[in-house]
């Protein structure tokens, strides 16, 4: 009778103990080397649709302290006239690192944007690669509307599992075709959750 009494007692003191345990939250891990946009283009690429390299908008772009989020600077984009209809630009990074993104992870892609624009606006994208071909894509385009006039507002698109077995991810922030007007992304992260 007594080992049952010591049994029970010994159960109920590690269900106590083990219920006490503040299980860590598992902190998400940055992939963005420059997100914040505070070391000018480090890190990032700008480009404009491949079809129509010659640039027929005019698409104006830099690094800029005309607006920011945070600290001081942004990445910026602006379009007076539409010239071509099909055209886009963006802007990306590309190799990010993948060894420590399990698969089936949920990656979020997250970016402070200002926008003054008229048309379809801007997208954010995530895009990973395999053999030069797209394995996946997730973005905010057809989903959230990223237009008119609005100062930083966070914007987002999720990967709902990565699969792996990659050879480049990137992701974008797209100006889409048929847009005029300003934009400034900054702030920039992809985690994964």
């Amino acid at each position: 009778m007594k080992a049952v009494h010591l049994l029970l007692s010994l159960l109920i003191l590690t269900l106590l103990v083990n219920s006490c345990k503040k299980e860590d939250a598992q902190p998400q891990t940055p992939l963005l080397p420059n997100g914040d946009v505070e070391q000018k283009f480090q890190s990032w690429f700008f480009n404009y649709d491949t079809r129509n390299p010659t640039n027929p908008n005019g698409y104006d772009f830099g690094f800029t302290s005309e607006a920011a989020s945070s600290p001081q600077y942004s990445l910026k984009i602006n379009c007076n006239a539409i010239k071509n209809d099909t055209t886009f630009c963006y802007y990306g990074q590309q190799k990010i690192v993948t060894d420590n993104i399990p698969i089936g992870a949920k990656l979020t892609l997250k970016a402070k944007i200002k926008t003054v624009l008229v048309g379809n606006g801007v997208s954010l994208a995530i895009r990973g690669d395999k053999n030069g071909k797209a394995a996946f894509f997730a973005t905010t385009e057809g989903k959230t509307a990223i237009t008119g006039t609005k100062d930083f507002t966070e914007y987002s698109v999720v990967l709902d599992s990565y699969p792996g077995n990659i050879d480049n991810l990137q992701i974008f922030m797209v100006y889409l075709p048929k847009t005029t007007g300003y934009v400034y992304f900054d702030d920039v992260s992809l985690t994964v959750n």
